[in-house]
């Protein structure tokens, strides 16, 4: 009896066995007879922040497919579109003569904005018949990429702003990558061309006209120096350089870009004023006063104006400003005022000047010329001024020369 029982029991477990292997074996038919490919991308790749519509295609691989029933799962980066659903129901996918082969599902995802480039796999799912258990697929690939990676500066800088010749100049370059990816292989060239000539007076220094970031993050500013010396003949002017930037991204997509950056070459021009000539050598007198104005400076001098500031000690006769214009570097020019002088000694005559630079930035000065006044004795003594009576003989030179011609001229009428 018990023998017949345990025969009983054995049957029974084989007939539970066997119905488990083909229960497993039709769910094992399912992952393998129905074959899911995404066939379409558009637009291919897409850019962080668009839409992207996708097709997939579920070919029947002699599946006799009841009630079946499709479904997206998006993940970062992507979202299913608000007008889309993402299950769909697909109906009998049978293996009979009017059975479809193949169906194909589209959707329509939005890409996040700050999403990498990359490619990015999207998760679907199926199933059908009586089965609650989904078939999952994971492997599918979306291509995301910016349209072009962008790299940019974000700001520049030169210290010192305006760098004399022989001095050294410090350029401040701020690099921002703009895109949403990373980006490799950065590259910085200073385009100097041949030192030392006229349009390119700069030679680098502590390093070379190049520089390299091995990489970039989105979004990431990172600064860059360039230590420059100038030529010690550079003229004074803005010099424009060419700055170009090399990088891949992260598909080894190649770019190049020029930009162009500035220094300015000059120096506060060293303007003085020195004393000519002058008919004024005594207190109270006036005449004409000739004053000399010098460009000691490497910067040349433009729109030099000059004007005389009156005071107890000095009156102008006639104009007060004279005009003078452009005065280059180791170069001058004079201007003359009729003015009448009082002092003992000396006395300082106030002058104030406007002008402009090369770079045109503008300055005005007041400074003063110093003349040394002479009393009268010294003034006759050096022969700056002559005696009274030198002028009485001149004087009685005159009147004898006078009365001479007049007797003369009548003598001539009563012959």
């Amino acid at each position: 009896m018990k023998k017949i029982f345990f025969i009983v029991i054995m049957a029974v477990f084989l007939v539970s066995s066997v119905y488990t292997v083909f229960s497993a074996a039709d769910f094992s038919g399912k992952t393998n007879d129905i074959l899911v490919t995404l066939t379409r991308q558009e637009p291919d790749p897409v850019e962080p922040g668009k839409q992207v519509e996708v097709s997939f295609k579920l070919d029947n691989n002699q599946t006799d497919a009841k009630n079946l029933v499709f479904e997206i799962l998006p993940e970062y980066p992507f979202s299913l579109s608000p007008t889309e659903s993402a299950s769909v129901s697909l109906g009998n996918f049978g293996i009979s003569q009017n059975a479809r082969s193949s169906i194909t599902v589209k959707y329509n995802l939005i890409v996040a904005k700050d999403a990498s480039d990359g490619d990015y796999r999207i998760k679907i799912r199926y199933k059908y018949g009586n089965f609650d258990t989904w078939v999952t697929n994971e492997e599918l690939k979306i291509k995301v990429q910016t349209h072009d990676a962008i790299l940019g500066i974000d700001s520049f800088s030169v210290y010192p702003p305006i760098t004399s010749p022989g001095d050294m100049a410090t350029m401040r370059i701020q690099l921002k990558n703009y895109a949403t990816s990373p980006l490799k292989n950065v590259k910085l060239k200073l385009d100097l061309s041949e030192s030392n000539d006229e349009d390119h007076p700069f030679s680098p220094v502590e390093s070379t006209n190049e520089k390299i970031i091995p990489y970039m993050d989105s979004q990431e500013k990172i600064p860059v120096e360039f230590k420059l010396l100038v030529d010690a003949d550079a003229s004074s002017k803005p010099y424009k350089i060419p700055l170009n930037l090399y990088y891949s991204d992260t598909l080894n997509k190649n770019y190049s870009k020029e930009n162009i950056v500035s220094v300015v070459v000059g120096d506060t021009p060293d303007l003085i004023a020195t004393l000519e000539r002058t008919e004024v050598y005594t207190s109270g007198s006036s005449g004409n006063v000739v004053i000399r104005f010098a460009n000691k400076g490497v910067s040349d001098v433009k729109f030099l104006n000059a004007g005389i500031i009156e005071n107890e000690n000095v009156k102008v006769i006639g104009a007060k400003e004279s005009y003078i214009g452009k005065l280059d570097s180791d170069d001058f020019s004079t201007s003359e005022f009729n003015l009448e002088l009082k002092g003992e000694d000396k006395v300082k005559i106030p002058l104030h000047v406007t002008y402009s630079d090369s770079n045109n930035r503008n300055y005005k000065d007041d400074i003063e010329v110093e003349m040394k006044l002479y009393s009268e004795k010294e003034a006759k003594k050096l022969g700056l001024k002559e005696g009274n009576g030198t002028k009485w003989f001149l004087i009685l030179i005159a009147v004898i020369a006078g009365v001479f011609f007049y007797i003369k001229k009548r003598n001539k009428k009563n012959e």
